[in-house]
């Protein structure tokens, strides 16, 4: 069995949201407190600046919808454990610029779709850009977005979930409105990831594991594939 790590790390000084949002949230820093305890000297580390989007994160759409029973303690982990997935791989170089970004387009995700994908599966798209991009702290800026006709395709398919290697599927200049009918579809999302592209078959496994915190929509993960 393969095993592939599509989780970003998290470090210091790491990317964030654009201003004025980035601010408020605080930035993720990487400290420790020293003590002594029965005369033994103990470190604890402190993740300070650290947000439920830091770094690879599940959300459900709960929170948009208004839907208290939809938090992520609420998920059994049965269904995040190698669910049935499929790898959709478009290289970033390939797609097409609007405003200054690249976007994954219709015929971007029928061009890489290679079979049939069954409904209730998870779906992942990789274009390099998570892998090559992840220590730039323009990595959310400069990232990739969905076009609406692409967004409205993968909502056809029916997935129980949807990954990428992007952290902003909207395009901020020129909005295509797709959380507008993305989240209605009650799909979870699987964002920001790494080495999507690193999968070299259409169908694997999924692995997702979210910290178990009562009342979150969202939740840092560690998320791995399987082939």
């Amino acid at each position: 069995m393969k095993i592939i790590d599509i989780t970003g790390p998290i470090y210091t000084g790491m990317w964030n949201y654009p201003e004025p949002f980035g601010s408020k949230l605080g930035h993720f820093k990487l400290k420790k407190i020293d003590f002594i305890f029965g005369e033994n000297k103990y470190s604890i580390d402190i993740f300070k600046g650290w947000k439920a989007q830091t770094g690879t994160h599940l959300e459900t759409p709960g929170r948009y919808l208004k839907d208290d029973d939809c938090k992520i303690n609420d998920i059994d982990m049965k269904d995040l454990f190698l669910r049935n997935a499929y790898v959709l791989n478009i290289p970033y170089k390939n797609l097409s610029e609007k405003d200054g970004k690249r976007y994954v387009g219709l015929e971007d995700l029928r061009k890489a779709q290679k079979g049939k994908i069954e409904c209730g599966s998870a779906i992942l798209i990789g274009t390099g850009y998570g892998t090559d991009n992840w220590h730039r702290k323009d990595f959310f800026k400069k990232s990739w977005f969905f076009k609406k006709e692409a967004i409205k395709y993968l909502i056809s398919l029916d997935p129980f979930l949807l990954g990428t290697d992007s952290g902003e599927w909207e395009n901020p200049k020129n909005p295509e409105g797709i959380f507008k009918i993305f989240f209605p579809a009650n799909i979870l999302i699987l964002a920001s990831c790494i080495n999507i592209e690193k999968a070299s078959k259409f169908q694997c496994g999924l692995t997702v594991f979210p910290f178990n915190v009562e009342g979150s929509y969202i939740s840092p993960v560690r998320a791995v594939i399987t082939e």
